[in-house]
C-alpha cells in the first residue's frame, strides 16, 4: 500500500507539539487548538507520516467491521487502492488482473470504497501454507552482469563487458540482441531515431534517470552507461523511474567500446545476467496472498545479490535488489511477497539468485518456496474456483480471471474475493457535480479502464447536448473538471463513446 508522504516542495500537513525538545517544528505554525501545547506543522516529511494515514484508514475499516481478522483487512486495503502515477514504468499487472508495483504496491487505498467493502465483507476462509524445499547446493557465478557485444572483428575485451545494475528495471530475462549507438552523454533531447537500438552513453552533465529517459524519448530499448572517471570503476545508478533497463561499465570498458563504434562501424549488443536457478512444480490449487522464498547462502557480501521470484502467470517479484550492504549472507532469510495476491498457485515457480558485484563469491546451500493461500478446486488452474465458475457461468471454463463479463470494472479474480456476482454490475453508473475550490467544480463518474467517455453539456435538456470532452477510463472512478464558473442552468451527461 502506499500513502502521500511529502517532497521537497510539498510537506505533509500535520500537529506537532510546541518546543525545541518537545516537536518536530519548534518554530511551530498555526494557533487553533484549545490545548496551546500544540501547533500545525507542514513541513514534515517521509514514509513516517504515510504510514499513520494507512493506519487511519484501517480504523476506519474496523470501524464498520470489527470482526474483520488481519487478512480480511489487507483484502480490502488491495481491492480498494488505486494508481495515479500510470507513468510508472514498475507497474505491472499480475494474473489476476491486480496492478502492482516495486515503487508502490497497489497504489493509494480509496478510504470510501474501503468501508462500503468493510460494511458488506465476508470474512475470508483460513488459508493455509504448502511448501517446497531444494537441498542441492549450487555456486553463484560471480559478477554475472554482462554487456554481450557481437560484430565485425570486436576485440575479445569488448565480447562479453561486466557491468553493474541500476536501481529500475533490470534485464531479468536478457533484451534481444540491437544496433548499440553512441549518442555521447545525452544532456538534453536526443535527435536520432533509437526506435530498436540501444544508446551508449557517457556519464556526466546530467543525472542517469535523465540520461535514460531522453534515450527512451528517443526509442531506445536500453542503455548501457560508462564512467567519465576512475578508469575501472564501477557504481549502482540510482534510475528508480527510468522506464527502460540501464547499466554502468567502466570508463575504460567505455571508451574501448566507443572507440570501437567510431572504427569498425556497427555493432550489436545485449544485456544478460547468469543466475542460480530452482525450480518448482506446484500442482497445489490455491488462491495465493503471500509468497515466500527462504534462502541460505555462504555468501561473502549479501549486496552482492538480486534474488527474483517468478509465477506461473509471469509476475515477477523483486526479493532483493544489489545494494550497499557489506554483511555476509543471507545466511538464512525469507523474503515474502504480495505481487501474485490473487493468482493461481498451480504451475512452475522459479527463483533466480544472481551475483553482480565483483570479487565476493559464494554458494546457495539451500531454498524454500513458501506459499500461503485459501485452498480451492481448479481443474484449469486459473485461480478461480470450479463451484464458483460453475454457480454463475455454468461451467468452469467459461471465463478467465481478468475477464469481466459484467462490464462493471471488476474482472472475475476481484468478484470471487468479493464474494459478488460476476453477472452484475457493482458500481451503479452514477454522477457527481461537487464544487473543487473557488475557480472548479468536479464531475466524477463509475469508471471502467477499457472504456471511452463523453461528458456532454448544455443549458437546455430538451435540444441536444454539446460534446465536451472526450476521455480514456479509469477504474474505480473518472473525474473531469470544469471551471466553476457560468453553471447556472447548466446540465451534464457522461455517456459511453461509440468504438
Amino acid at each position: 500500500m502506499a500513502a502521500p508522504g511529502g517532497d521537497d516542495d510539498i510537506g505533509i500537513f500535520s500537529t506537532d507539539r510546541q518546543g525545541a525538545a518537545a516537536g518536530y517544528n519548534p518554530g511551530g505554525f498555526g494557533d487553533d487548538f484549545a490545548d496551546p501545547d500544540y501547533v500545525f506543522s507542514r513541513s514534515i516529511v517521509g514514509t513516517s507520516f504515510s504510514a499513520p494515514q494507512i493506519s487511519g484508514v484501517v480504523a476506519l475499516i474496523l470501524s464498520v467491521n470489527p470482526k474483520l481478522a488481519w487478512r480480511d483487512v489487507q483484502h480490502i486495503l488491495i481491492l480498494s487502492a488505486r494508481h495515479f502515477d500510470l507513468a510508472d514504468p514498475d507497474l505491472k499487472t499480475n494474473g489476476a488482473g491486480f496492478r502492482v508495483s516495486h515503487n508502490v504496491g497497489f497504489g493509494v487505498p480509496d478510504a470510501g470504497q474501503a468501508v462500503a467493502l468493510a460494511r458488506t465483507w465476508v470474512n475470508r476462509p483460513a488459508a493455509i501454507t504448502v511448501t517446497f524445499t531444494a537441498n542441492n547446493v549450487k555456486p553463484i557465478p560471480d559478477d554475472a552482469l554482462r554487456v554481450l557485444i557481437t560484430g565485425p572483428n570486436v576485440p575479445a575485451g569488448l565480447m562479453s563487458i561486466h557491468a553493474s545494475p541500476g536501481s529500475g528495471l533490470h534485464p531479468d530475462a536478457a533484451t534481444a540482441n540491437l544496433p548499440l549507438v553512441d549518442v555521447g552523454s545525452a544532456t538534453s533531447a536526443i535527435t536520432s531515431n533509437l526506435t530498436g537500438k540501444a544508446a551508449l552513453i557517457q556519464r556526466g552533465g546530467n543525472d542517469f534517470d535523465q540520461k535514460l529517459q531522453f534515450a527512451a524519448d528517443a526509442g531506445a530499448a536500453f542503455a548501457v552507461v560508462y564512467d567519465n572517471v576512475n578508469g575501472t570503476e564501477r557504481i549502482l545508478m540510482d534510475i528508480d523511474f527510468a522506464p527502460i533497463p540501464g547499466v554502468f561499465i567502466t570508463q575504460n570498458d567505455g571508451e574501448a567500446l566507443r572507440g570501437y563504434l567510431q572504427t569498425n562501424g556497427p555493432a550489436q549488443a545485449q544485456l544478460q545476467v547468469s543466475p542460480v536457478i530452482y525450480s518448482f512444480n506446484v500442482t497445489n490449487t490455491l488462491v495465493c496472498e503471500h509468497v515466500g522464498a527462504r534462502v541460505q547462502t555462504d555468501h561473502s557480501r549479501r549486496g552482492d545479490l538480486r534474488i527474483t521470484l517468478l509465477s506461473p502467470q509471469g509476475t515477477r517479484s523483486v526479493l532483493q535488489q544489489v545494494n550497499f550492504d557489506d554483511s555476509a549472507g543471507p545466511t538464512d532469510w525469507t523474503y515474502y511477497s504480495t505481487h501474485h495476491f490473487g493468482e493461481s498457485s498451480a504451475g512452475a515457480w522459479t527463483l533466480f539468485i544472481s551475483d553482480e558485484e565483483r570479487l565476493n563469491t559464494g554458494n546457495v546451500q539451500g531454498v524454500q518456496l513458501i506459499i500461503d493461500g485459501v485452498a480451492i478446486t481448479d481443474t484449469d488452474h486459473d485461480g478461480l474456483d470450479d463451484d464458483w465458475e460453475r454457480a454463475h457461468f455454468g461451467a468452469p471454463l467459461a471465463f478467465g480471471p481478468q475477464d469481466d463479463p459484467d462490464g462493471d470494472g471488476y474482472d472475475n479474480a476481484r468478484e470471487q474475493l468479493m464474494g459478488t456476482d460476476p453477472n452484475v454490475a457493482e458500481a451503479p453508473f452514477k454522477l457527481d457535480l461537487s464544487p473543487w475550490n473557488e475557480k472548479l467544480a468536479r464531475l466524477s463518474w463509475s469508471g471502467v479502464t477499457n472504456r471511452t467517455y463523453e461528458v456532454v453539456a448544455g443549458t437546455n435538456v430538451v435540444s441536444p447536448l454539446t460534446v465536451i470532452t472526450t476521455l480514456a477510463g479509469r477504474f474505480p472512478e473518472r473525474e473531469w473538471f470544469t471551471p466553476y464558473t457560468n453553471l447556472i442552468g447548466q446540465f451534464f451527461r457522461v455517456r459511453t463513446a461509440a468504438p
